[in-house]
This record gives C-alpha cells, sequence and structure tokens, in this order.
C-alpha cells in the first residue's frame, strides 16, 4: 500500500466525460469525489482531467448530434466512444495500485492488482428487447470480461439476486451498497419566487412529475396512459424529464394519439439545479419502470418530500421501502387509481411526503463511500 494504510485504487472516472449525467454517471460522480475526500484510499483516475480537455469536448458534441438526429447518430457516436475508450491509459502506464475499480461496464485491463466491478443491474441481459443491438453487443462483450473480478459491488438485494443466477458468482463475493440522492435535493420554501419561477419555466399549475432517460424499459406508455383516464378530473399536466435513450419515437408520438399534445411536456435534459425545483413543485412523482437496478429519481423526488408512486418491481419495492404506493406497471388503470387517490386526499399526500423524507433520510454518500472501502478491504483479502 502507498503508505502502509491507504489503499491505492485505479478508478475508472471515464462516465465523466459526458456533461449531461444520468443514474450511473451521477453514482460514479458522487462515489469518485466521496473517495477523493478519504484519507484510507489513494484514488488513482483512469482519465486524469474529464472535465477539461479534447475528449469531453467529442463526448459533448457526440451527445448534442444524437439530441438533433435521433439513433442514427449512433453510427458515429459508437466508434467516438470507442476512440475515448483508447484514450484512457494504457495499461503500461496505469500506476501500480492494489484495487482496480470498474464502474461502468468497460473491459478491466489486465494488471497485478485485485479487480472489484460495480453492477448496476442486468437489463441487458433480462430484457435485450430493450436496447439497440450494437449498444447490447458492446455490453454482453463487456460484461463477460467483468465477470472475472475478484469482487463485486451491487446496489440492490434484488440485483444480487439476479448476478448470482445468471453469472454463479458467490453471494459471499458481492456486496450491497444502496446508493443515495445528491446532497442538492432537498424541501425548499415554496413561498420564494426563485422555485416557482423555476418550475414555471417548464410547466405552469399543477403537475405530475416523472424523470429518467426517455427508452422503453422505463414504461413511459403506461403512465401517459393513466394521465389520460384522469386528465379531465385533475387539471394539471404530466412533465417528463430527460434525454432520449433509444428506441423513443413511440413515446415522442404518444401525446398527440392520445389528444393530449398540449398536457403532456418533454424538458429534455434538466440540470440538478432546476429539477431540485421540479421535484418541490410536483403533485406527485411516478416512476413506472418495467425493469431497474435501484432506481435514483425515486429517492430524489422522496428527499424533496414528495408523493412518490413506484411500478410494482423488486428492486422499487426494496428502495422506496413502504414509502411510496405501488402498482402493477402493465395496469395503466390501477396507477390511474393510485394517482386519483393521492390527488384527492389532502390526508394521503401529506402522509405520503411524510414517509418519504424519512425513507429518504436512510441513504447518503457518506454511507456509500464507507462501504465501498469496506469492499476495497474484503477484495484484498479475497
Amino acid at each position: 500500500m502507498a503508505d502502509g494504510s491507504s489503499i491505492r485504487v485505479v478508478f475508472n472516472n471515464r462516465a465523466l466525460l459526458f456533461g449531461n449525467k444520468t443514474g450511473i454517471g451521477y453514482y460514479i460522480c458522487n462515489l469518485y469525489n466521496g473517495l477523493l475526500q478519504s484519507e484510507a484510499v489513494v484514488i488513482r483516475p483512469t482519465i486524469a482531467n474529464p472535465s477539461s480537455n479534447i475528449l469531453r469536448l467529442m463526448s459533448n458534441v457526440s451527445q448534442l448530434l444524437r439530441r438533433v438526429t435521433g439513433d442514427s447518430i449512433l453510427k458515429i457516436s459508437v466508434p467516438v466512444g470507442k476512440f475515448l475508450m483508447s484514450k484512457r491509459k494504457a495499461v503500461d502506464t496505469l500506476p501500480e495500485a492494489e484495487i482496480y475499480h470498474e464502474t461502468n461496464y468497460d473491459e478491466i485491463p489486465a494488471g497485478k492488482w485485485k479487480t472489484l466491478a460495480t453492477v448496476h443491474d442486468l437489463a441487458f441481459v433480462k430484457h435485450p428487447e430493450y436496447f439497440l443491438k450494437d449498444v447490447r453487443e458492446r455490453l454482453d462483450r463487456n460484461f463477460h470480461n467483468i465477470l472475472k473480478a475478484d469482487r463485486f459491488i451491487v446496489t440492490t438485494e434484488a440485483i444480487r439476486n439476479e448476478l448470482m443466477d445468471f453469472s454463479g458468482v458467490p453471494e459471499g463475493k458481492i456486496d450491497v451498497i444502496p446508493l443515495a440522492p445528491s446532497g442538492n435535493y432537498h424541501p425548499v420554501d415554496k413561498e420564494l419566487r426563485e422555485g416557482k419561477e423555476n418550475a414555471d419555466r417548464y410547466a405552469k399549475g399543477a403537475y405530475i412529475l416523472y424523470a429518467g432517460t426517455l427508452e422503453p424499459r422505463k414504461n413511459i406508455h403506461v403512465l401517459m396512459n393513466a394521465f389520460s383516464l384522469i386528465r379531465n378530473k385533475f387539471k394539471l399536466k404530466l412533465v417528463l424529464v430527460g434525454g432520449k435513450g433509444w428506441l423513443y419515437d413511440e413515446i415522442l408520438k404518444m401525446p398527440e394519439a392520445l389528444g393530449l399534445k398540449e398536457d403532456i411536456i418533454f424538458t429534455g435534459y434538466v440540470s440538478e439545479e432546476r429539477l431540485l425545483y421540479l421535484y418541490n413543485y410536483a403533485s406527485v412523482f411516478v416512476y413506472p419502470s418495467l425493469y431497474e437496478g435501484f432506481g435514483i429519481p425515486v429517492i430524489e423526488a422522496m428527499s424533496c418530500g414528495v408523493p412518490v408512486v413506484v411500478s410494482d418491481i423488486p428492486s422499487l419495492r426494496e428502495v422506496s421501502g413502504g414509502a411510496a404506493m405501488v402498482f402493477n406497471p402493465s395496469d395503466h388503470e390501477e396507477l390511474a387509481c393510485r394517482l386519483e387517490q393521492i390527488l384527492g386526499s389532502e390526508s394521503i399526500r401529506r402522509e405520503l411526503c411524510r414517509k418519504s423524507l424519512r425513507r429518504a433520510g436512510d441513504f447518503s454518500w457518506k454511507k456509500v463511500v464507507a462501504s465501498t472501502i469496506h469492499s476495497y478491504h474484503k477484495a484484498l483479502e479475497d
């Protein structure tokens, strides 16, 4: 070890090249920054300065082109991604270390270190139909390399069970470390002008909120169908926050097909600073996914004291911990019923708000960092 006590860790921070972070990006950013503050580890990033170099520019241009042109840009962005990967430090120039931590489904370079990999979910294994062919093949190829790691981190018991069933990895080699919301999410004083102005930028008046990437497994069509059933009873909008993932064309066409084009709002990617206010002013937050590894927006919304409804799947039941209403993700009528219950009862709303804040208090990045360092120690002992 570097000084007899600190563990030297090569940490794959490539995802920090991308400006518009989603769930995995936030995980890597928050964990990386937390580990840098710890004296128990010496962190050696695979990309020394991801925030101010030509690689960041290339990744941002690739993201911008995709937002404009759609999935066809993958013919360009996939090769760009491969180039960015090639610019990670070559194996023979990576620093000496005791641990290599793979955080993002990239291939683990060979070295004289113990290897630890974070497995966020097995969506591409369980539901290959939700992915474009090129994306699925890359994830599948890299995942078989990742399965050679000495130890694994997952974010829920649900994913630990899936990883064991799929790969045969022993339970004792998998550590469950739940994620946490950013410290930027908290209840705000709704009388302040700044907050209302930020929320009004997207929707004036009451609204139901969803936050997440626009892609098939997020099950957004069920949410829109449920909204169509209650729209006339409750005068409110449906605000869908998030950038385009893939196979999203049908999602974008659906509001017009339902006759709700003026009532369903696509905001695109929204910064944490503005999302804070969208969470706080929402009448209810809905996360209708068919499959999740963790579902960080659920805890973000709860941190703001918002009533939450989630699909009844193992990972979201685990994360919400009984603090959210649940519904069958294939039944839009059941979701509409849940929304009616919340929107029609101030006492139910207050109770769910109270439960949200209490549940959100169970999660912190301080815990995530400490548990990750503990996993590093266990990897060295394996």
